[in-house]
């Protein structure tokens, strides 16, 4: 929990020292776009765009191993069962 609290206030620490060191106002042109900010809200931006982009592009496959996953377990649950009957067959007395 501590080492949680430590790191993240490492990552606002370094985050707002970026942000102090990158303050200057920059113009980006993007074909018919112009958006002006400054250099850090615009560097910042950026990343959470490929970060976000990076998640959205994974989640296909995470979905694909947790059907996976669930499936096996419904295997796992009925082989089992199987085990289980054979071992331990009803007494017909």
């Amino acid at each position: 929990m501590y080492s949680a609290l430590l790191a993240l206030l490492l990552l606002l620490f370094f985050a707002v020292a970026f942000s102090i060191q990158n303050s200057e106002p920059i113009i980006l042109n993007f074909f018919a776009w112009t958006i002006q900010g400054s250099r850090a809200l615009i560097l910042l931006s950026a990343l959470a765009l490929g970060v976000g982009l990076t998640l959205l592009a994974a989640l296909p496959i995470y979905i694909k191993k947790i059907r996976l996953i669930a499936k096996q377990q419904k295997t796992i649950a009925t082989l089992e069962q199987s085990v289980a009957q054979f071992t331990h067959p009803p007494s017909n007395t």
